[in-house]
């Protein structure tokens, strides 16, 4: 009995030996959570790249309400040649292990992004720990760091600010995956959105940003200009990640104002010859929410006529934007490219090493078509004292 009693104690001493053991775990305190990149262009050809990150202490006690008035980041800076020397210095910083799961957004600033960003892009394709839905921005006339500064009554962190902005302000969502798929194809060249943090007036600084432009990029991603504005949604939307739209439209007698919804884009395209052609539908259903014409909308009559005539501007409103990003940019950051490639593969193997030539040349034709589905309670504006008999 006793013998059988040692066997076993030396049995599940083994085993417990064996056992893997907790020694090795990474409590959430032992963490310094990253929330934000910012990558800029330095002096001598350096890189700058500064982190926005998380201070746990002054977190709690700001979403408690009991906040010392003070951040709850912290932006550390560090300068060197390669992105991943970088992320070292920025951790001999920290008495933390740096944790880059919980990274929203990454910033460039417009001098590195012109002078290009092919190389810190790789260092985002190799690292596991990278977010593929993390944000990605372009800084419009500044630095990517000076959007880690801004303390924002929102939010904590300008990171998410940011994030929430973009999606919010209609421009879609871009996120780091998606540029990476559109670098890693020949029929298309990456665009991104552009933050602009100039303050319209004393009360704005460092507190608001905007989110109303985007950065359009060559081959060898080097940005190569900007649009803004409706041109900037309307490029979005030929390229189908554009959410939904507000923009007011003058018509003869007044303005009409529309939010459109549900937005969708095909494209076809045709090869006679030397000739590339290309189809654009764009589609979408619409919600009128102001009405300053004299144009009685709630009457099928009236709305018809309308609705033809908004769709043919607005056709002709997007073609002129596709024509000035192809003659002044020569740049394909709709994916037309992409749609030949499906259409007509044999024939894309003759001309995807010349596609930049031959881009400003495609004869583009766009075709709207909203559907307005909801005009509201009245039909007619209201009616002011002189237009009452």
């Amino acid at each position: 009995m006793k013998k059988r009693t040692v066997i076993l104690g030396l049995f599940v001493l083994l085993v417990l030996l064996v056992l893997p053991g907790c020694w090795d775990r990474h409590e959430i305190n032992n963490y310094a959570f990253w929330i934000g990149t910012a990558l800029d262009a330095g002096k001598d050809g350096k890189l700058v790249k500064s982190a926005q990150v998380a201070i746990p202490a002054d977190f709690k006690s700001i979403r408690e309400g009991g906040g010392k008035g003070q951040r709850a980041n912290i932006v550390l800076t560090a300068s060197g040649q390669t992105v991943g020397d970088l992320i070292q210095q920025i951790q001999d910083k920290l008495p933390r292990k740096v944790f880059l799961g919980h990274r929203r957004a990454i910033f460039i600033g417009e001098k590195l992004a012109r002078k290009g960003i092919k190389d810190i892009m790789d260092q985002f394709t190799r690292n596991t720990d990278t977010r593929m839905r993390t944000d990605i921005f372009v800084v419009n006339n500044g630095e990517g760091k000076d959007v880690l500064k801004i303390n924002s009554p929102f939010n904590q962190f300008s990171s998410i600010v940011a994030v929430d902005q973009d999606r919010y302000c209609r421009l879609g969502d871009t996120a780091l995956r998606d540029v990476l798929l559109d670098i890693g194809r020949d029929g298309i060249r990456p665009a991104m959105p552009m933050i602009d943090i100039a303050p319209k007036n004393e009360q704005e600084k460092h507190e608001v940003i905007e989110v109303k432009s985007v950065a359009i990029f060559n081959r060898d991603l080097q940005m190569v200009g900007e649009v803004t504005g409706r041109e900037s949604l309307e490029l979005f939307w030929v390229k189908g990640v554009l959410q939904n739209l507000l923009i007011p439209e003058e018509m003869e007698t007044g303005n009409i104002t529309i939010y459109e919804s549900n937005l969708k884009k095909n494209i076809r395209t045709t090869i006679e010859g030397d000739r590339i052609k290309a189809y654009v539908k764009l589609e979408g259903s619409g919600r009128v929410l102001e009405n300053n014409t004299d144009i009685d909308i709630s009457v099928s009559k009236e709305r018809i006529p309308l609705e033809r005539k908004l769709n043919e501007l607005k056709s002709k409103q997007v073609e002129a934007t596709v024509k000035k990003i192809q003659k002044q940019y020569g740049q394909d950051v709709f994916g037309i490219g992409e749609e030949i490639h499906r259409e007509h593969p044999y024939k894309w193997k003759e001309i995807k090493h010349k596609w930049d030539e031959l881009f400003p040349n495609v004869e583009v034709t766009v075709k709207v078509k909203i559907k307005i589905q909801n005009t509201g309670a009245i039909g007619k504006r209201v009616p002011g004292i002189g237009d009452r008999k």
